[in-house]
């Protein structure tokens, strides 16, 4: 293959798996299910910022739990407000190991919040909201890498420019189906999350709203 052709490819593969990653870091933070990577946006300022991993271990009890083990009694509250910041809908509770009264011996309990209706609709409408944000990001890349081809005319065989065109559609049309995966998964994991609320909340009225989950996710789609 022409040296041109892979470097054009490579170049356009290179910005779509950044928007694709990023679009799976958003997801992430639409938080349905536990996800250790919903905690990459916390800051614990104590003495210093620290990132979460600095301060504290993390474990997954289960699909929809999050336990947070402070590496030093002061870290706990820090810890508290960091993550309070960047995800207000998580449901703490603070856990003393039994018969210990050491503060030490205290850990953080995380669930994530029920998807109820309103909640269903929002997170709905997110993933969508990035998908195509994540799409109209990726066809500016087609058309930044394709700009330059007629300027080429002259200077390469006709077969060759249509060979690097083909490649660079070939190359977008498979991020777009990697993003396309990824917004149906998160779309198919939003609606089980509903039905299983439904089904334990059969007979009740629902709940308002106690929180907006809009605000504390830091979600934004930006290019460096």
């Amino acid at each position: 293959m022409n040296i041109y052709v892979t470097s054009a490819i490579n170049g356009l593969k290179e910005k779509l798996n950044g928007y694709v990653a990023l679009l799976k870091y958003r997801y992430t933070n639409l938080c349905v299910k536990a996800e250790l990577a919903s905690l990459l946006p916390v800051t614990v300022t104590a003495d210093k910022a620290y990132n979460l991993e600095d301060v504290a271990q993390v474990a997954l009890p289960d699909d929809y739990r999050l336990a947070i083990y402070p590496k030093l009694p002061d870290y706990l509250q820090p810890i508290i407000e960091g993550i309070a910041d960047a995800h207000p809908e998580f449901k703490l509770e603070i856990v003393q190991q039994k018969n210990s009264n050491d503060p030490r011996d205290k850990h953080l309990l995380y669930t994530m919040p029920e998807v109820d209706k309103d909640r269903h609709d929002l997170l709905e409408k997110l993933t969508k909201t990035f998908y195509e944000e994540c799409n109209a990001e990726m066809d500016k890349q087609l058309a930044l890498h394709t700009a330059g081809l007629p300027e080429l005319a002259g200077k390469m065989e006709a077969e060759d420019i249509e060979e690097i065109k083909d490649a660079l559609r070939e190359a977008d049309n498979e991020y777009h189906d990697k993003a396309k995966e990824l917004k149906q998964e998160k779309l198919i994991e939003i609606e089980e999350a509903y039905m299983r609320y439904v089904a334990a909340n059969e007979g009740q009225e629902p709940a308002e709203g106690e929180i907006d989950f809009t605000k504390g996710m830091r979600l934004g789609l930006t290019e460096e």
